[in-house]
């Protein structure tokens, strides 16, 4: 069994010029996993590099990063254990309209079973983009694979709540009528982002999927917020990310400290 990572550490394009805490690369070495996707990464948090070079050691892993910086966006980072499985290639997209998500798509071939599969790390855009647009985002990333036997997509989708599926619009019924006898999604009970509520409550919002295809024994984990234990000076809600100050007013978890629970899973080839 191989163990996958999705996580949104926050980085918000570094645009409070604060460095992010070190922890967050002693999280990752816990988790010692085969393969992590990290999205929502930028180069402009000063101190990303060593962050980034602490939690995946060049013995250990190889490390790829999207360069969408120039266009605006946002980065993601996909690592694999070199013991594990042989690069065969990796792909970026750049990403500087709301025609391309951010993502980065990496092929690996596993030295145990010479099994070929594609992972893809995906953040769908979030701020000025329409619901139309966040699905045409995600129907580039499904073309980019159509032609793959064994896919993992893994990210932050920006989907509407759990509960919200009005016509039209980008919610888990659009996006399962959209992967259809294609893809199989991937989604831990609950809330990955603001309260760590359950899908019966109207804010639910689980935004961080994996999608798989040419994969039959996936075990799913739940969403991971035990990182909130490292600092509760900033995550003072414990482990919701967001708290109502007021009537349409909310505080949140600045940036660049992870406000998205961590999507784990163990995948067989």
């Amino acid at each position: 069994m191989f163990k996958i990572i999705e996580w949104n550490i926050n980085h918000r394009l570094g645009y409070s010029q604060t460095n992010m805490p070190m922890w967050v690369a002693d999280i990752i070495i816990k988790e010692d996993a085969d393969i992590f996707i990290l999205t929502e990464c930028s180069n402009r948090v000063k101190n990303w590099p060593v962050v980034k070079s602490k939690a995946f050691s060049s013995k250990k892993y190889i490390v790829f990063e999207s360069q969408n910086d120039q266009g605006g966006n946002n980065n993601v980072v996909i690592a694999v254990k070199k013991e594990k499985f042989n690069v065969l290639y990796a792909k970026s997209f750049f990403s500087c309209n709301h025609n391309i998500p951010d993502h980065l798509e990496v092929k690996c071939k596993c030295k145990e079973t010479g099994k070929e599969f594609v992972v893809v790390g995906v953040r769908i855009h979030a701020f000025k983009i329409t619901d139309i647009e966040k699905e045409t985002e995600f129907q580039i990333v499904l073309d980019g694979v159509k032609n793959e036997e064994t896919v993992i997509i893994g990210g932050d989708f920006n989907n509407n709540r759990r509960g919200y599926n009005k016509l039209g619009c980008w919610h888990l019924t659009r996006i399962d009528e959209i992967i259809l006898n294609e893809f199989v999604r991937k989604t831990p009970s609950g809330s990955s982002i603001y309260k760590d509520v359950n899908e019966c409550d109207y804010l639910c919002f689980a935004e961080d999927h994996f999608f798989i295809k040419g994969i039959n024994n996936f075990i799913l984990y739940s969403y991971d917020r035990s990182f909130t234990d490292n600092d509760r000076g900033i995550y003072k809600w414990y482990n919701d990310f967001q708290t109502k100050l007021e009537e349409n007013k909310y505080d949140n978890i600045p940036d660049p400290y992870p406000d998205h629970a961590i999507l784990k899973a163990e995948f067989h080839l």
